[in-house]
């Protein structure tokens, strides 16, 4: 009679427990990596984003603004306080952009993704009457709190524009984003100011 030992047996209370413990870990990091290709994927886009919409911004100040003064038309140039629409005169829009929409982190409410604001500076002892300005644009997802996502910097140079045609002005009321980003940026207000205006 041939006897048949059966070798084969289970795993151990051990083995499984620790191979438990390497699909938990697996898990875990397979789930931080996501979200880390995620988070790192909204960055480069909000970076992407936010200053396609600073370069059309200067694009569309520097055009309206140079067609006005070559043509000697008057005009103010500027970012509404309330909306982010760049006009050319008030009431009058240069573009206004259609941005998509996110929910306020403060008040719940949809809003559009970025608030954009425009700074204006002309150097006193500039002969050529050089017009800088600063764009800086902000994630209005944090509003209140300002998270400036992009800044950008440029000048305009309104050739045969005499001195007395260009005045510089500030909103009326401003509001906090507009001084929270004075602050940030050490833009003194009797200095940087929020309007350009050019006289025909």
């Amino acid at each position: 009679m041939k006897r048949i030992h059966n070798s084969k047996r289970g795993f151990t209370l051990v083995e499984m427990m620790l191979a438990l413990a390497i699909i938990t870990i697996i898990g875990w990091t397979t789930v931080a990596l996501m979200i880390a290709t995620k988070d790192s994927f909204m960055t480069t886009y909000n970076t992407n984003d936010s200053a396609d919409y600073a370069v059309l911004y200067s694009n569309g100040f520097e055009n309206s603004f140079l067609e006005h003064s070559q043509n000697g038309h008057a005009g103010k140039f500027g970012v509404r306080m309330t909306d982010s629409v760049l006009e050319q005169n008030t009431g009058v829009a240069v573009f206004e952009p259609r941005q998509m929409k996110t929910t306020n982190v403060n008040t719940g409410l949809e809003v559009d993704k970025w608030k954009v604001r425009m700074f204006f500076k002309i150097d006193a002892n500039d002969a050529s009457r050089l017009v800088q300005y600063k764009i800086i644009v902000v994630d209005n997802y944090y509003s209140p709190t300002p998270k400036v996502v992009c800044t950008m910097d440029g000048a305009v140079w309104p050739p045969h524009v005499p001195k007395e045609k260009l005045t510089l002005s500030n909103y009326s009321s401003p509001d906090q984003l507009d001084t929270d980003l004075r602050s940030t940026y050490s833009l003194d207000a009797s200095v940087w100011k929020n309007y350009v205006s050019l006289s025909a």
